[in-house]
């Protein structure tokens, strides 16, 4: 028997992505690393205004591949939206990375949470997944086949004391990705999750007790996962990856 060829079932410089989160940490790295790959690139995000600015940091080749779109994953509007934009725009659609996310500033015990602070959670990181992936896969179907990669986190496997609000979302949403592997299992659609650790975002700026330079510089980098995400795009169409786990390696220096 001949073993099948490791090749992509697309060329990587014939897609189109779409990336939520685009313009800062996981999500700006990963619309770099695909714009550099030839790939056109959709970048979301909320802050049109803070997308467009990180945008014009990339170098041309690029940049002028990449559309921004200014929108909230949470509100179906919107991502309906950008959706039809992106379709407007580029014709198609090839991958779904969704790196949108927030954080909780600080670990709270579940009776010292607000609502309004469940429903930001929620609705960024696990109603904008479930948003995105149900306004874009229809299109991944018509195309022929694609690629959805979902940023979870550890947190997604372990809830930690004071972290209930922020687990249930990341639990919640690695459900979704599970339950939607299942469902394209027999199509030409493959579903991964990357479920990091800690990394270094801006995110920890906004702690009220932001951890060290020196903590910080032992977490992972936004560019370890975007290529992360380059290598299982690489991967050949017969080969699924139900999800990385990824976190930093104490012992290196």
């Amino acid at each position: 028997m001949t073993a099948p060829k490791h090749t992509p079932a697309t060329r990587v410089s014939e897609q189109v992505a779409v990336v939520t989160g685009g313009s800062l940490g996981i999500g700006f790295a990963t619309v770099g690393a695909l714009a550099a790959r030839g790939m056109g690139v959709a970048a979301v995000a909320r802050d049109r205004a803070r997308l467009d600015s990180a945008i014009r940091t990339l170098d041309a080749p690029a940049r002028d591949r990449i559309v921004g779109i200014g929108a909230d994953v949470g509100q179906e509007r919107d991502v309906d939206a950008a959706v039809a934009e992106v379709m407007d725009r580029f014709g198609r659609i090839d991958v779904l990375v969704n790196c949108a996310g927030v954080s909780m500033n600080a670990r709270r015990r579940l009776v010292d949470t607000t609502t309004p602070e469940w429903e930001r959670l929620i609705a960024t990181n696990l109603t904008g997944t479930y948003l995105m992936c149900r306004s874009v896969l229809p299109h991944l179907v018509a195309g022929g086949g694609g690629y959805v990669l979902n940023v979870l986190s550890t947190a997604s496997f372990k809830a930690n004391p004071g972290t209930s609000l922020y687990a249930a979302s990341k639990f919640g949403a690695r459900a979704l990705t599970e339950a939607l592997i299942d469902e394209y299992r027999d199509t030409n659609i493959r579903i991964t999750s990357v479920s990091p650790g800690p990394v270094d975002t801006s995110t920890w700026d906004r702690k009220l007790e932001p951890p060290s330079k020196e903590e910080r510089a032992r977490m992972l980098r936004p560019s370890d996962i975007a290529d992360i995400f380059l290598w299982l795009l690489d991967r050949p169409s017969y080969l699924h990856v139900t999800n990385i786990t990824v976190t930093p390696w104490p012992g290196a220096r």
